[in-house]
């Protein structure tokens, strides 16, 4: 391998642990100004064939610690072809602050979860939105931080969602894989740049919903209601934060192809986002390629065991500083163990779906 090469992947490695570690530095500067005021939030939920959730979710959202007359639960039924709606109803009439409507037929601007979301706020009283899925299940503290992270001028809140399944090895790495995310994400907060959000566990304002428009110009995708919106939204944001303590757990994918779909959807989206952001997985994603080749090359003699070494010594030290803050933060230290295997599987798994996404089919709920 020529000395050039070398020292491409040595800039490559470089500018890659920067990244990193900015993100690390980013969790740093998050904001950690609380408000005691207690506010009045609006819960919203897009429900389509949640027959079997619903209940459980509804004995959640009832045992949260927080004025019942300070919010109200607010689910739209997505065209479901089970007894999500019937469900609704019935537990319509037990609870005061439970509003259930009923999408019937798909817009065409507004495809997927999207027409129900927007149905939803339409009919929110509150400005405060917070938003979760039918298969979360939120803790009773969970509105107690939001209400304190919504300071005055704070518009947008993403918030840890683990994942609920079987305690195995393939579960462990699941969650240490959305660490991941959940780190760059308040990293990124903290440094004022919209990345991307979960929409399992996210908040912000309805003003600035309106102000953007709404859906406008990203209904027609399926996917995109909470990154895509955020990065629509990011110039008329103010203030965002990440709330470490208001865990939104949600239901592992049981089926492999169910996974699969997942995150093939979730990599599909690259080819809509904004111009910066596109540049900057693709620097990821060429950079992993470039330790593909690189290890490849140590094999046939081409570059030394000394370059690879220090090269992956550098990676894996700016990502275990990254991870380890944002696990130390949700009080979850022990998935540091699994650690050294993710790392030996996250780069392939990039590539894979990168590519998948990108170019592959996924199923969705039409």
């Amino acid at each position: 391998m020529s000395i050039d090469l070398i020292i491409l992947l040595y800039l490559l490695t470089l500018l890659y642990c920067l990244l990193i570690l900015a993100f690390s530095v980013g969790i740093f500067l998050l904001s950690r100004k609380k408000d005691s005021k207690t506010k009045p939030i609006s819960v919203i939920i897009a429900a389509r064939d949640e027959a079997e959730n619903i209940d459980e979710l509804i004995n959640c959202l009832k045992v949260l610690d927080y004025p019942h007359d300070m919010f109200e639960v607010i689910v739209v039924d997505d065209r479901s072809s089970d007894a999500t709606f019937q469900k609704l109803n019935i537990l319509q009439q037990q609870f005061d602050w439970l509003s259930c409507y009923k999408v019937e037929k798909e817009n065409p601007q507004l495809v997927g979860k999207k027409g129900a979301l927007a149905l939803a706020i339409k009919h929110a009283k509150f400005e405060i939105l917070a938003f979760t899925d039918a298969d979360c299940r939120p803790n009773k503290n969970w509105l107690i931080e939001i209400n304190a992270a919504m300071t005055d001028n704070t518009d947008f809140l993403c918030g840890y969602s683990p994942l609920i399944g079987k305690s195995s090895i393939v579960n462990k790495l699941k969650n240490l894989e959305r660490v991941s995310i959940f780190a760059v994400i308040a990293g990124s907060f903290g440094l004022h740049w919209d990345l991307t959000s979960v929409a399992r566990n996210q908040v912000y304002r309805k003003s600035k919903f309106y102000e953007i428009d709404g859906f406008a110009g990203i209904g027609i995708h399926r996917s995109g209601d909470d990154d895509l919106l955020l990065q629509k939204m990011s110039p008329v944001l103010r203030k965002r934060n990440f709330m470490f303590s208001a865990a939104v757990p949600s239901f592992d994918k049981v089926s492999g192809k169910a996974m699969m779909d997942l995150e093939t959807r979730r990599a599909s989206k690259w080819r809509l986002y904004q111009l910066s952001i596109k540049l900057l997985t693709l620097l990821i994603f060429i950079y992993y390629i470039s330790l593909t080749v690189a290890f490849a090359a140590v094999l046939f003699s081409l570059l030394d065991w000394y370059d690879l070494l220090l090269i992956i010594f550098a990676k894996v030290l700016a990502e275990l500083i990254l991870i380890a803050l944002f696990l130390a933060k949700i009080k979850q230290l022990k998935l540091l163990l699994y650690f050294p295997l993710a790392e030996l599987l996250y780069v392939p798994y990039y590539l894979y779906f990168g590519i998948k996404g990108t170019f592959g089919k996924y199923k969705w709920k039409n």
